[in-house]
């Protein structure tokens, strides 16, 4: 199952790594609108064969100094990892952290990070270099949040809501977001790529209405089926939500309007506030 708003239309490769990091958010539809793959959860030993493979992709064990370790074959373990992405895509993961850092400051510094994978030998935006699985998020206060851990499940509502402001901060920079709720094979991480640049709210995206729906439930309890379709409840929950947040412009169009909106649902999240 694809996201429902794309065609498969292959890799981008020397295209987004000529984007860098300041031309993000103005991408053209399309040009890297490859679908994102479901089935991304990646094996130790395929991790390591894509250290051989990836000869166009540059080599990182952090980003922008914070460690990313790997933990599906060894919860806990922080034996540093070579890590590979295209140079564009490593900027854009900067520029996310770099996001998540200040929107979650009360936090102290993030510790580290735990991901399922970026660049790995298999079809999909993963195969090209532009693509990240996040598993956890630990900060030096003693928070976390654990997309591993099946968090936007939780019986924890502050859990819930720092998950939905991590995942917010990775929709600021990435267009293809999939989280617990989009299908079964997100329900232990967060999937964020390149496909579909630029960023914004697309009412005819699963992913998209999914992550609105949440978003409405666990911060303002609209009690909204979490089920893809932009339906006029889901409208009506969206209107309340932008009006609350002071949010004025279209996010639909404009990746500017949606990355503040994002911000704002991200700092409610990580101060465990309603809205």
């Amino acid at each position: 199952m694809f996201e429902n708003n794309v065609t498969r239309r292959g890799f981008v490769t020397g295209a987004a790594a000529v984007a860098g990091l300041a031309g993000l958010s103005t991408i053209a539809p399309g040009l890297a609108s490859a679908a994102p793959e479901t089935n991304d959860q990646h094996t130790d030993a395929e991790i390591q064969a894509a250290e051989v493979g990836a000869l166009a992709m540059m080599t990182f064990q952090k980003i922008d100094g914070t460690p990313v370790y790997y933990w599906r074959s060894n919860r806990g373990n922080t034996t540093a990892r070579n890590w590979q992405a295209t140079d564009a895509f490593y900027n854009a993961l900067v520029a996310w952290v770099r996001d998540l850092r200040s929107l979650s400051s009360s936090y102290g510094s993030i510790s580290y990070i735990v991901s399922a994978g970026f660049y790995v030998n298999k079809p999909g935006q993963h195969g090209a270099g532009t693509a990240m699985d996040l598993d956890h998020v630990r900060w030096s206060n003693g928070n976390v949040t654990s997309p591993l851990d099946q968090h936007h499940a939780s019986g924890t509502a502050a859990l819930r809501k720092r998950y939905l402001a991590t995942e917010a901060v990775c929709r600021r920079r990435f267009r293809y977001v999939l989280d617990g709720w989009y299908n079964a094979d997100h329900r232990d991480h967060i999937h964020s790529d390149f496909g579909g640049m630029p960023v914004r709210v697309l009412k005819d995206s699963e992913a998209d209405t999914k992550f609105v729906q949440g978003t409405c439930n666990n911060f303002r309890g609209s009690g909204l089926a979490i089920d893809g379709i932009w339906g006029p409840n889901t409208q009506s929950a969206f209107n309340g939500l932008k009006s609350a947040l002071g949010v004025t412009g279209d996010p639909h169009t404009s990746t500017s309007v949606w990355q503040g909106m994002l911000s704002k649902i991200a700092t409610k999240g990580f101060a465990n506030q309603n809205i």
